[in-house]
């Protein structure tokens, strides 16, 4: 009998006790991205040489490294670019041979009313762009697996922007992922499109608010002053549409086929 009690006891404890992450207000994500994809590399690229690794493995070797910060009480966010690393592989020394990268990300706010403002450099083109939580669309599956212990479930893009996959888990209670893959019911572990690969690091919790509030701020008036210049703002669907033509273009034209759902 007593040690019943001392379960119930236990168990009681464990019901009403909250976790350290309950109580935090910031929740950090850390992501890797490479410039690669099942899309964009072809039999040709993955071949190298003892002499020379392919080109495959010379792209696989650029990473760069994101920060999502999302407010748990209000759900804004946003998704920085930190950091990039390049690991040479062999053949690849001379630091005059750089990558022509087609897309790379520099930051995305996601506003309390679920706006969305993003700066991107697109073929050495940069882009401020503003949409809206909703701008992608999701067909969700029912296919599952784990990812480094999570749950995750499968989610594909429809619509204007295709060659978009992302696994997602609910395993924590946040709807959001990089950049602008938002909409979901929970948080995205991977992502693929054409022009790139982002998975999950890393998930930590903090109540430094006043930090969020410097890193969301500075963005947020960076993109404020270009919109109001107009020379590179644009709206998110229409991007989404060149980048779309983009993609299929590269694709159909490295692959020498046409690019099919």
């Amino acid at each position: 009998m007593y040690r019943k009690y001392v379960f119930l006891f236990i168990l009681m404890c464990l019901i009403t006790t909250r976790s350290p992450s309950q109580s935090m207000q910031i929740v950090k994500v850390t992501y890797i991205s490479f410039p690669i994809s099942q899309y964009n590399m072809t039999e040709e690229f993955m071949r190298g040489t003892p002499a020379k690794a392919s080109l495959y493995e010379f792209m696989n070797g650029i990473s760069d490294y994101y920060s999502l910060y999302v407010n748990l009480k209000d759900r804004s966010s946003v998704y920085v670019l930190d950091s990039t690393v390049q690991i040479r592989p062999i053949g690849w020394e001379n630091p005059n041979v750089t990558a022509a990268l087609a897309d790379t990300v520099l930051f995305t706010l996601k506003t309390v009313d679920s706006k969305t403002l993003k700066q991107e450099w697109i073929m050495n083109q940069t882009f401020f762009s503003e949409g809206q939580v909703g701008d992608i669309e999701w067909e969700l599956t029912t296919e599952s697996k784990i990812i480094d212990g999570l749950n995750c479930l499968k989610a594909t893009s429809i619509g204007s922007y295709p060659m978009l996959t992302v696994w997602y888990t609910k395993d924590l209670p946040i709807s959001s992922g990089p950049s602008i893959y938002q909409g979901l019911p929970g948080l995205v572990v991977w992502a693929e499109d054409y022009f790139r690969t982002i998975q999950l690091l890393k998930i930590e919790y903090s109540n430094d608010v006043d930090e969020f509030n410097k890193q969301y701020n500075a963005k947020h008036e960076i993109f404020s002053k270009e919109k109001e210049r107009g020379k590179h703002y644009t709206k998110e669907p229409i991007l989404l549409i060149k980048k779309s033509d983009l993609a299929t273009g590269l694709y159909e034209y490295y692959h020498k086929k046409p690019y099919k759902r």
